[in-house]
């Protein structure tokens, strides 16, 4: 058997070096064809073959980096499968270790231990290396593990230092129990684990170099690595004790450090075995925090206004990454990518304390706690720093961080602790999870700066703090749970009968609303043929706007309902077309309001109709019309008792002329737009409402002459009633300014589509908003002059009259019928008012009488023509036709003393005593002074009767 094993060493050795005899390699090979050996024989076989393998493997040179690892890693799964243990135990290097600066191949040696050298660094004599006490060479300094280096990195020391470790073989294998013979003895394997150490390192076992991390030139940093590394117990000869010697090498910014508790030695099998299980256990750990983290972010997605599922989320996800950094595998990902690993490391260090006080405020106030947003811009700043700094800041931004993570875990405490002194069951199972999870963390910290050297306890512990989240998740589901349970056993009986409750009281409501959207169809239907645009005029252009501001649906029809209304008929008075209009807005909203529109509607509509049958009717001056359509609008709105009641403006546009007649009773103020600026024609209340018993002023109907392409705009309150906005205190904010109207008709040009637009660009309707918009003459081309001489002619003509004569009333009654053959141009105005004033003083009152009939025919705008025209037909002896043109100006201009005089005197002279006895009154009230109003109280034979405020 040992010649088998003499053979199988020999071709191993040559199957590593097959170039320095190959055909020795290949008659070893043939020799050693043997029949299957017991099974014993074949493990022998194996172990001896592992042993060769690893003697022949770590000749290999530093350099061959890359063949080196292949070769490890086939070496380390071997053993672990091969090799089984006998007897053996796993040693930790703690105890007296021995130190010196600098580095030479020969302080690996076995010759050259600390315990074999004298004072003088030479070798002495076996003997002197007997006794208990042996010397010790002064530039070898004991040191007790875990090993502080911090005097050379105070120092700044760049260069080797080496330090040496002796621990008997028998402490790994005891002889007592190991069965195993002398020549098994060299098979046996064995591992060195050093944990995290930094920074360039070399491993020597008994003068033999057994790898290492790093590189001193070209400089590699090894900072923190792991080095696990097996080796062959031939490796120590006949050596009863393994000398280790770890060189370790500074450059540049990167600290020294061996500390790591993990440093140890031992069988191949059991290192390799106790090392994968702690990284299995760190991977199942890491998968459950993940797993936690990402169960919390769903939970958040799902919920956002959860803030704490995300903070505790992401707080589990940063545990997880931060803990993955002590495992073996980091080093897989990184490699010697030092400050990239470092920076990740430290910044997630940093999240920690900020995530978990952002989620403890969330959690138990749902809001973010001062202090929690104070510390996270404290550690934002910390890891900006660490991103950008050297490894030098680095290391100082992780020791200002470890300084101030201690007292935040103490406030921690205090935070939760208070939530527990308050009675809040939740924070009972957080304080119990806290409390493992702070000493933990105390623990990790205080191991990280050396003072206690243990392993990391803090992703054990963390599973406590999962189980606390997990108890206070399942605490608050029972207590809904049985929340919920007893609700159940109370309400399914209550909901049962409210739903039936609510179902009739909805069905009851539901049969109310279809009659009552019954009912607003079928007063949409009886308001629509009342209002609407029926005028048709090649002079007089008219266009309507209803916006009512109750919508519905009734079946499969959509209408609106509202209280305003707008109406336009064409009708003919005294021989001429007249545009009547009316645009009204009722008391009330929704159906009242509809009630009061419908009203309006058919009283108007009426006085059309009547208008349009009656001869007595178009008779009428448009004054008068306006007055009668007025009252008997009023009378009907009177009798409601003040119940109902509308604003509205009454018009008539002669077609011909475009002179304007309107009454304003509390509407709106109408606007006139011409030559694009929009001005209003009224400049204060004229009427109250109609159906106010008591009026405030006299009826009065206002006239205003429209130019070609002028625009009449007439509407309701809705025009201004806009919602702009919602203020502080959930109160809305009304437009009170009348003068946006006029902005808004401005920027429409005058079209009722863009004002529309404009005004809604301003806000929401709050009311019913309707608009009238009435053109003269749109578009129409300019007029010339028919007769441009005719200023000329009649100057002329008046020059000529002596007196009045035969001959003179001839010639001007031939002027006056080429002028009524004319078309009305604006300079015939002045001409007839100087022919009716020279007929007047000609005391030729049926002359007057024709000229001043056809300049009002005209110009029916002219008020003072009119006076004299109702003055001439009583000298012409025509007295009710002089008091009805008297009252036709007294509807125009109730202050106008001299035509009140000469209307009471008309009235007198048709023997209607009471009229003028009337008339004469209101005189008086104007002008009690007045010498012709005494006169004709004194006609009327009233001198005692009247007084100056009768």
């Amino acid at each position: 058997m040992r010649s088998s094993f003499g053979d199988i060493a020999e071709m191993i050795r040559l199957a590593y070096y097959p170039q320095s005899n190959i055909h020795r390699f290949l008659r070893i090979k043939k020799r050693c064809s043997w029949p299957i050996r017991p099974v014993s024989i074949q493990k022998k076989a194996y172990q001896l073959f592992l042993l060769h393998l690893s003697a022949g493997k770590i000749t290999v040179r530093l350099e061959d980096s890359c063949k080196m690892r292949k070769k490890k890693i086939t070496l380390l799964l071997t053993a672990f499968i091969l090799v089984s243990p006998l007897s053996a135990e796993i040693v930790y290097l703690d105890g007296d270790w021995y130190i010196r600066q600098g580095f030479e191949p020969a302080f690996t040696s076995i010759t050259s231990a600390p315990q074999r050298l004298g004072p003088e660094g030479f070798s002495i004599p076996h003997y002197f290396t007997e006794p208990a006490i042996r010397p010790i060479q002064a530039v070898w300094r004991k040191v007790s593990y875990p090993v502080d280096l911090s005097a050379y990195n105070d120092a700044d020391y760049q260069g080797w230092i080496t330090l040496r470790y002796a621990i008997p073989v028998e402490k790994i294998f005891s002889p007592s129990k190991d069965n195993t013979m002398v020549h098994e003895q060299g098979a046996r394997i064995l591992a060195l684990y050093s944990g995290m150490i930094s920074d360039v390192s070399r491993f020597y076992v008994n003068g033999h170099l057994i790898g290492g991390n790093g590189q001193q030139d070209p400089y590699i940093s090894g900072s923190y690595l792991h080095f696990l590394e097996s080796f062959p117990e031939s490796m120590l000869g006949n050596q009863e004790t393994i000398h280790l010697t770890i060189a370790l090498y500074r450059q540049d910014q990167f600290k020294l450090y061996m500390s790591d508790s993990r440093l140890q030695i031992g069988p191949a099998d059991e290192v390799l075995s106790q090392y994968y299980a702690e990284e299995i256990i760190a991977f199942a750990l890491l998968s459950i925090y993940g797993a936690v983290g990402l169960y919390h972010l769903l939970l958040f997605s799902r919920r956002r206004l959860e803030l704490h599922n995300l903070y505790f989320g992401l707080f589990c996800i940063a545990v997880t990454l931060y803990w993955f950094f002590r495992t073996g595998a980091r080093d897989l990902v990184f490699g010697h990518s030092i400050l990239l690993r470092t920076s990740v490391e430290y910044s997630l260090a940093f999240t920690l304390g900020p995530l978990l006080m952002l989620f403890l405020s969330q959690f138990f106030y749902r809001r973010h706690s001062r202090i929690g947003l104070g510390y996270a811009a404290f550690c934002g700043l910390l890891i900006v720093g660490t991103v950008v700094s050297p490894f030098a800041i680095k290391s100082l931004l992780l020791a200002i961080w470890q300084l101030s993570a201690l007292p935040f875990l103490v406030y921690i405490l205090f935070y939760v602790g208070r939530e527990v002194y308050r009675r809040n069951t939740d924070a009972y199972w957080l304080l119990a999870g806290f409390i493992f999870l702070c000493s933990a963390a105390t623990h990790d910290i205080l191991a990280a700066r050396g003072i206690v050297n243990t392993p990391h306890m803090g992703r054990y512990a963390f599973v406590i703090f999962i189980l606390g989240i997990a108890g206070i998740l399942a605490n608050r589901f029972v207590r809904v749970h049985n929340q919920v349970e007893e609700l159940n056993q109370s309400l399914e009986k209550k909901v049962e009968k409210r739903t039936e409750e609510l179902q009739n009281s909805l069905q009851e409501i539901q049969t109310l609303k279809v009659q009552q959207d019954g009912d607003y169809y079928l007063t949409s239907l009886l308001i629509k043929p009342l209002g609407g645009n029926f005028v048709e005029s090649k002079n007089v252009d008219i266009d309507i706007l209803i916006r009512q501001k109750k919508q519905f649906q009734f079946r499969r029809w959509e209408a609106e309902i509202g209280g305003d209304l707008i109406a336009s008929h064409t009708i003919e008075l005294q021989g001429k077309r007249y545009a009547a209009f009316v645009n009204g807005d009722a008391m009330g909203k929704s159906i009242q309001g509809a009630g009061g529109a419908l009203v309006l509607g058919v009283v108007f509509k009426a006085i059309i109709s009547r208008t349009q049958k009656s001869q007595a009717m178009q008779r009428m001056s448009p004054e008068k019309w306006l007055r009668i359509c007025f009252e008997e609008l009023q009378n009907v709105f009177v009798s409601f008792d003040g119940t109902m009641m509308i604003s509205a403006v009454l018009g008539l546009v002669d077609e011909d002329t475009g002179l304007l007649y309107f009454i304003n009773a509390e509407h709106p103020w109408t606007v006139l737009y011409r030559n694009e600026k929009a001005t209003f024609l009224e400049d204060g209340l004229q009427l109250r409402k109609i159906g106010i018993s008591a009026l405030a002023g006299g009826l009065e109907v206002r006239t205003f002459s429209m130019q070609p392409n002028d625009v009449i705009l007439v509407g309701s309150d809705g025009r201004d009633d806009i919602q702009l906005g919602i203020d502080a205190s959930g109160h809305r904010i009304i437009n009170e300014d009348e003068g946006e109207f006029l902005r808004r008709v401005e920027e429409g040009k005058g079209q009722l589509d863009l004002i529309e637009e404009g005004i809604l660009s301003m806000g929401k309707l709050t009311d019913d908003f309707t608009l009238l918009r009435i053109a003269f003459q749109e578009d129409a081309p300019l007029q010339e002059d028919p007769d441009p001489n005719l200023i000329n002619t009649w100057t002329n003509l008046k020059n000529g009259f002596s007196n009045a004569n035969g001959q003179s009333v001839k010639e001007m009654a031939s002027l006056l019928n080429h002028i009524s053959g004319l078309r009305p141009y604006v300079t015939q105005k002045e001409v007839l008012r100087e022919m009716g004033h020279m007929a007047g003083r000609w005391k030729d009152s049926n002359l007057a009488v024709k000229v001043y009939e056809l300049l009002l025919d005209r110009f029916p705008d002219d008020s003072d023509s009119l006076f004299r025209l109702s003055y001439q037909l009583k000298l012409a002896g025509q007295y009710s036709r002089a008091a009805d043109v008297g009252e036709q100006l007294r509807l125009r201009d109730r202050d106008m003393v001299k035509n009140l005089i000469n209307l009471s005197d008309c009235h007198r002279l048709a023997a209607n005593r009471d009229r003028a006895t009337k008339i004469l009154k209101e005189v008086l009230i104007l002008d009690p002074e007045n010498g012709n109003a005494q006169l004709l109280q004194g006609k009327l034979g009233l001198e005692d009767s009247l007084s100056p405020t009768g």
